[in-house]
């Protein structure tokens, strides 16, 4: 196990993406204070400013109706919480920049303007030409903390590098169903740093009332992280969707069917990415076989086809799509739209495959990747 703070320099630069203000506290607390102690720059990027909360909201205002106007609140007193957090762990307000993408919708922001939202992240990167980055794991549980990993990803293979970052990954909402738990990195804390962690954690007051033993548990304990870009495993025998073959635009699929999935409706999403730009598919699971066009979500323009081939308790889905052709990153995720609408977390992981334009300090290894030349075969084929 590497120890983190043994990798940092005084000539570092240091960046933390955080889904949600209180996610910089929780998962690099230590790191952000072992970082400063050495004189190394830090910046600290939030995705959302947390604003849509309803239940926690809920319970530290004693309301039931909550308003547009209340989130705009709710999302302006995170901040500042951030702030105060920030200031325990030793960094400077102007070290935190707020991009104010929808919070719990960080998945539809990656699907309805992937290219805004890569490139608003991607400037991020070039701005600041972090030397160390700080991310969340695909295999993160909250839908946020998972399409932010996928934004970071596709940000890196578009930002403009003077030099690449060393990258390591954290997780705050354990895996449940699929995905390795592995860890190889970690930064142990001091009894000074943690408690100076648990004072930030206590800063996010808008969070203690419903979660306040779950975030401080973070306090207690090292902080662990995946050194380089993983991805979970394409044929994880616990994970319900399996990737059969990539073939130009062609993608194909098998999902093992389950009472849960037809009650949830679930979807398939797909992005990809190459020199030539980025796409991304919502695709409705076919429920029986045969054909049907891809329509956009409005019945309008027709983006290709989705062919689907039940066999037992497998449904093969194929799906033909000019978007899908000439890519070389490749993600995919089963989404339960049905779950996210009540606020209950992924199930399930993004799965990514293909190759990744990567910094040069990540090997094919680190990366966790399959070739993009070499057809996958499912385990359910094999």
């Amino acid at each position: 196990m590497i120890e983190v703070r043994r990798r940092l320099v005084p000539r570092d630069r240091v960046l933390v993406l955080a889904p949600h203000p209180d996610d910089e506290s929780v998962a690099t607390g230590g790191v952000l204070q072992a970082a400063v102690s050495m004189g190394a720059e830090v910046r600290i990027v939030y995705l959302t400013d947390g604003e849509n909360n309803p239940w926690a909201q809920r319970a530290t205002e004693l309301r039931w109706r909550i308003s547009e106007r209340d989130r705009v609140r709710w999302g302006s007193r995170r901040r500042r919480e951030a702030l105060a957090a920030l200031k325990c762990l030793g960094v400077a307000p102007s070290s935190a920049r707020f991009l104010g993408f929808a919070d719990q919708r960080v998945t539809e922001t990656l699907l309805g303007g992937t290219r805004e939202a890569v490139e608003r992240l991607a400037d991020e990167l070039s701005g600041w030409q972090p030397t160390v980055l700080f991310l969340p794991s695909l295999e993160d549980r909250h839908p946020d903390h998972g399409a932010t990993a996928v934004l970071a990803r596709l940000a890196m293979a578009r930002a403009r590098w003077n030099a690449r970052p060393r990258v390591f990954e954290y997780v705050v909402h354990a895996r449940r169903a699929a995905g390795s738990g592995r860890c190889d990195s970690v930064c142990t804390l001091s009894d000074s740093e943690r408690e100076a962690k648990r004072e930030a954690i206590l800063r996010h007051g808008s969070q203690l009332r419903l979660r306040r033993g779950f975030l401080l548990r973070f306090a207690e304990e090292p902080e662990t992280f995946v050194s380089g870009l993983s991805a979970p495993a394409v044929h994880h025998a616990a994970h319900p969707l399996q990737l059969v073959r990539t073939r130009g635009d062609q993608w194909s699929f098998t999902v093992r069917r389950s009472r849960r999935l037809t009650l949830d409706r679930p979807s398939l999403l797909l992005i990809s990415q190459s020199d030539e730009g980025m796409s991304s598919l919502r695709v409705p699971l076919p429920r029986r076989s045969g054909r049907c066009a891809l329509q956009t979500p409005d019945g309008g323009d027709i983006l290709g086809e989705v062919e689907a081939r039940r066999d037992g308790a497998w449904l093969t889905v194929t799906i033909t799509s000019p978007g899908l052709g000439h890519s070389d990153f490749r993600l995919a995720k089963l989404d339960l739209p049905l779950r996210r609408g009540i606020g209950l977390f992924d199930s399930w992981p993004w799965l990514s495959f293909g190759s990744l334009h990567a910094p040069a300090a990540m090997v094919s290894s680190e990366l966790g990747v399959a070739s993009a030349a070499e057809p996958l075969v499912s385990m359910a084929e094999s």
